[in-house]
């Protein structure tokens, strides 16, 4: 079984998801990832602390969710939930509680989210959930995380994988710069605090690991292969560019689109394929939504020149 190419509708702020589905799955992908924001597939938290569409109606409104499976069903592409949305739990700050913060009642928010998402993923099987640790205070007097925060994290994280197991909904944690949890290294260092039954699995992202400094980017990937559940693959350019101003807890990076940049992608495609990795390996583009499906499409054309991409999606 090979890999399952897929792109993040995340890239496609001006499109509406339901509508994106067609055309990428016309293009070769066979995966879409999402991210609910603000009126798009999004929910508000209720006075009971349950999960419940704005302004609730009868007719389209009401049944976005189903009508997004529906037509992932109708175009037979896997789902990926990506539930690091800005902006949902509060309207001024884009991001949620940390899973390590101290703070049981406000960390609450953040575990309610994942929760409702997970029960959204167990209404199409074989769908799969990612979500970040949350923004973490870092500098040269807190370089991370100490050991009880790590057992506070691991904590929680166990008890998310337990609820979405029971539901038959994997789960992986993607690294991100700022992040509780910023690298590969860091999730490595983490999972020691797991206890062993417990399947937590990794959403390497190429655009992170290459601003931790984790390079080669494939030999961080063999070995992590027994966790490795989805890849999220940008390109990107070296660090020494001025960096983009993003404010704390912005989701995402103002990536180049796939091909532009210099990540060799065939490498890392080649090195998936050689693994047998069977999960998605998602495009992931953000920053370029003004261009629209050009940029899947360009990026399409690109990883056609990667042997296992190519034969992925000869196979689907």
């Amino acid at each position: 079984m090979p890999m399952t190419p897929g792109y993040h509708t995340g890239g496609l702020l001006l499109h509406d998801p339901i509508s994106a589905i067609e055309p990428l799955a016309s293009m070769g992908y066979r995966c879409v990832a999402v991210r609910p924001r603000r009126g798009i597939l999004s929910w508000e938290q209720g006075p009971a602390g349950d999960w419940r569409l704005p302004n609730p109606t009868s007719g389209t409104e009401a049944d976005s969710w189903d009508r997004f499976l529906d037509e992932a069903r109708l175009h037979r592409c896997q789902v990926v939930i990506d539930t690091e949305s800005p902006f949902v739990l509060d309207r001024e700050k884009a991001a949620m509680p940390s899973l390590a913060d101290p703070d049981e009642d406000l960390v609450q928010a953040t575990i309610d989210w994942c929760e409702h998402w997970i029960r959204m993923a167990e209404r199409r099987p074989g769908t799969m959930l990612t979500l970040g640790s949350g923004v973490w205070p870092r500098d040269e007097f807190s370089p991370g995380l100490s050991e009880s925060d790590l057992e506070r994290l691991a904590a929680r994280l166990e008890s998310l994988v337990s609820y979405a197991e029971k539901r038959g909904v994997p789960i992986a944690l993607r690294p991100a710069t700022g992040q509780a949890i910023s690298s590969v290294a860091e999730f490595e260092r983490m999972c020691q605090w797991l206890s062993p039954s417990v399947d937590l699995g990794l959403a390497a992202d190429l655009g992170e690991m290459v601003s931790a400094g984790e390079m080669p980017l494939g030999a961080r990937l063999q070995r992590n292969a027994e966790r490795l559940k989805l890849v999220y693959l940008c390109d990107h350019r070296w660090p020494g560019q001025p960096p983009r101003d993003l404010p704390l807890g912005t989701v995402g990076r103002d990536d180049t689109p796939i091909g532009t940049g210099e990540l060799t992608l065939r490498r890392v495609t080649e090195t998936l394929g050689k693994m047998g990795f069977t999960g998605p390996v998602i495009a992931r583009v953000e920053g370029h939504c003004e261009q629209g499906l050009r940029i899947p499409r360009l990026g399409m054309q690109h990883l056609l020149h990667c042997r296992w991409w190519r034969q992925a999606c000869e196979r689907a």
